[in-house]
């Protein structure tokens, strides 16, 4: 084999690894729309808009409302970036202006009760791991009490598709919803974060240790876990943080 041509094949498998680099350093933004736009590093919440640094270093802003958040970060977490090699990245045309801030997540509208949600259930014994095997348990939470009052808050809520048991541990309770829109998804964690925090707030030696939540679509694909502690579940009841960057910085996927 020449000189030229074996150069020629090393630069190509150089080529080549700099790219599959480059792709699995990446983040990747998903607009509602469908597109995808790589990033350099994360992208940032900044009051009602989403702060993103192209791979170009320009540094510009969408409206939150355009940017599928649940996606984003469920496409992120599990590294799917190296698939964006194959396809169109770039979004077409002048990015979205700045826009003034919209309404609040209270006013949107939540699960109805007449939906229909996947069959839940499961197998798996409790663990104490950290963040695996979140789920379903086949084991109710032990005390009964606390259940009643997490079930007549989350109803009061209009949260009305979801299944309990005990958590990981025996102390932990857990909750699973169906949620099919990013709203429902918002809407589901505030519900059973304010329901927490106010059940913590009354009795709080009979409340459990954290609520672990997973919220997933009627067609099973997840839609974002979570395991709150009090003070989590205070942080986000009382407005402290927006719920999107909230969701943002706790998800487990």
């Amino acid at each position: 084999m020449s000189k030229l041509r074996t150069s020629g094949l090393l630069a190509a498998l150089l080529l080549i690894m700099v790219a599959t680099v480059y792709a699995a350093q990446g983040y990747v933004v998903i607009l509602k729309s469908g597109h995808k736009i790589r990033c350099k590093e994360p992208l940032r919440i900044e009051g009602p808009n989403a702060i993103i640094t192209l791979v170009t270093g320009t540094v510009t802003s969408y409206p939150l409302e355009l940017v599928d958040l649940v996606e984003t970060e469920r496409y992120n977490q599990q590294g799917l970036g190296s698939a964006l090699l194959i396809e169109e990245l770039s979004v077409t045309g002048t990015p979205v202006p700045t826009p003034t801030p919209r309404q609040s997540l209270g006013q949107f509208a939540t699960i109805s009760a007449g939906e229909t949600g996947p069959e839940l259930g499961s197998t798996v014994e409790p663990t104490p791991v950290p963040t695996p095997g979140i789920k379903l348990q086949t084991i109710p939470y032990h005390d009964q009490r606390i259940d009643r009052a997490f079930t007549k808050l989350l109803d009061e809520k209009k949260v009305y598709i979801y299944r309990t048991s005990q958590g990981t541990r025996p102390n932990y309770y857990f909750v699973q919803t169906t949620t099919d829109s990013e709203r429902e998804v918002f809407a589901a964690l505030s519900a059973v974060a304010e329901s927490y925090a106010l059940i913590y707030q009354l009795e709080q030696e009979l409340a459990p240790s954290a609520v672990e939540l997973e919220m997933i679509q009627t067609s099973g694909k997840p839609a974002g876990t979570f395991r709150l502690t009090p003070d989590l579940a205070q942080e986000l009841a009382s407005g402290e943080v927006p719920i999107q960057k909230f969701y943002m910085q706790h998800v487990i996927f």
